[in-house]
């Protein structure tokens, strides 16, 4: 059998008790806080990854952003080289296009009142014309015109063109100039 002395004094006794529901007090309370401390903890570190999460999306989308940029910016020259290439080939042709109307301006300047045309036709660089005119003065002031313009060489008169006086039917073949069917 035990027995116990009480020997302390009634204010040591409630000292003692005091202290000891203190402590069980902080014991409960700990146990109380710390599940919350954990999952404050738990909530930190979610935070920390959702941010790291989205700094990490943010600089994919910025990567895909400047990528899609990119593949924008590589279709805008695909198209300038078509483009390029278009307008050189077109270039091309033009350079070697054989300008008529030229042709056909000095035409117009040099045949003279009483020639009319009736057939016009061309092979290379050779023109030849088919009409009627007044007269046999008339076609030899055509064929003269044509000889003094520059843009027209070996101008040739069938001999027979020039036997009838009055309402003659005649041909002229001549070459024209390189320079007159390549300028603008």
């Amino acid at each position: 059998m035990k027995i116990y002395l009480d020997l302390l004094p009634k204010e040591r006794k409630k000292e003692i008790r005091r202290k000891r529901i203190f402590r069980d007090i902080l014991r409960e309370e700990f146990l109380f806080l710390s599940p919350i401390l954990v999952f404050v903890v738990i909530l930190l570190n979610i935070y920390y990854l959702l941010s790291f999460e989205q700094k990490t999306s943010l600089a994919m989308q910025s990567s895909e952003q400047s990528q899609d940029k990119y593949q924008k910016l590589n279709a805008y020259e695909e198209k300038f080289k078509q483009v390029n290439a278009t307008t050189t080939t077109l270039l091309k042709i033009q350079s070697g296009h054989l300008h008529w109307y030229n042709v056909f301006a000095k035409m117009e300047d040099v045949v003279p009142e009483g020639i009319d045309i009736t057939n016009f036709s061309t092979k290379d660089y050779a023109i030849f014309l088919v009409g009627k005119a007044k007269n046999r003065d008339v076609l030899l002031g055509f064929k003269n015109k044509l000889e003094a313009n520059g843009c027209f060489s070996n101008v040739n008169v069938p001999l027979s063109n020039l036997v009838v006086k009055e309402d003659i039917d005649f041909q002229i073949d001549f070459m024209v100039k390189d320079d007159c069917l390549r300028n603008k």
